[in-house]
């Protein structure tokens, strides 16, 4: 028994490690999906570990620089704590965040430095059609690709079905693009979130191609199931809930089709017989 249960931890042990990915990011990333794939809860994860490195990072600089002052060092004889960074977000969060604002987007007003800003569902900010608004172009290509630069070292992550759906400005200056091929959310305590890193080129076509079967180039995330707790999976279902619900329960004698369901006007849908 002994020999078995060894066993299965070296082969567990092997899967680990062949397949798990630990993502190292840039500072501008795109997390893209099916729906209910775990877009939100991925791109959620990975933006609120990156800012608990941020918050790590802030808290050294303060206790180096009050430590040195102490020390009467010169150069930090008049050391004042640097802005704490903070996390942006433009759906609720249940934890100290700021609510994103079309200012900030416009750089009317600035982000906190070394802050980390997290969009959900990107291309309803600023879709692919975005771009015949000329000044909008400007501020959002602006905002992108000088991110890193006005934040003194900030994150942005995006999350959204396609990356085809965005704005230019945000498929230009990508750093980081993952795509989930699928989560598994039946083990407890944990999500499995089977992911593919892609690239997207400039001539607006995502270039990697796979010569074998997809699933084998799938590289593995892991993810705790308490992330949840952070966010509302169905946020956005709050524009309809007060709509009255449609129970009608149709029990039909065939089930031969009387019509199609379409916004379009089709005139010869119905070809001989009864019209």
């Amino acid at each position: 028994m002994t020999i078995v249960l060894i066993i299965i931890l070296i082969i567990s042990l092997f899967l680990y490690f062949r397949y798990r990915k630990i993502p190292r990011l840039g500072n501008m990333v795109l997390v893209t999906g099916g729906i209910k794939t775990g877009k939100s809860t991925l791109s959620v994860y990975l933006a609120l570990r990156t800012y608990k490195k941020q918050l790590f990072k802030w808290k050294i600089k303060c206790f180096i620089g009050k430590f040195l002052k102490v020390l009467k060092i010169p150069k930090f004889k008049n050391f004042e704590k640097p802005e704490k960074p903070l996390f942006y977000s433009n759906i609720p969060l249940k934890m100290p965040y700021v609510p994103l604002t079309k200012e900030l987007l416009l750089r009317e007003e600035r982000f906190a430095y070394g802050s980390v800003c997290y969009i959900c569902e990107a291309s309803l900010v600023a879709d692919s059609m975005s771009y015949k608004d000329m000044t909008l172009n400007e501020n959002l290509l602006l905002l992108n690709k000088l991110f890193a630069h006005e934040t003194k070292g900030g994150y942005i992550f995006y999350d959204t079905q396609s990356i085809l759906d965005n704005h230019y400005a945000v498929k230009r200056c990508l750093s980081s693009y993952l795509y989930i091929h699928h989560t598994i959310k039946t083990i407890p305590f944990f999500l499995l979130c089977w992911v593919r890193e892609m690239k997207f080129s400039e001539d607006n076509t995502i270039v990697n191609s796979f010569d074998s079967d997809v699933e084998k180039e799938l590289k593995l995330i892991i993810l705790p199931k308490k992330i949840w707790k952070k966010f509302d999976c169905y946020c956005y279902s709050s524009f309809t809930d007060d709509l009255p619900v449609n129970d009608n329960l149709d029990y039909p004698e065939t089930l031969k089709a009387d019509d199609i369901i379409s916004f379009k006007t089709y005139f010869n849908l119905k070809r001989g017989g009864k019209k």
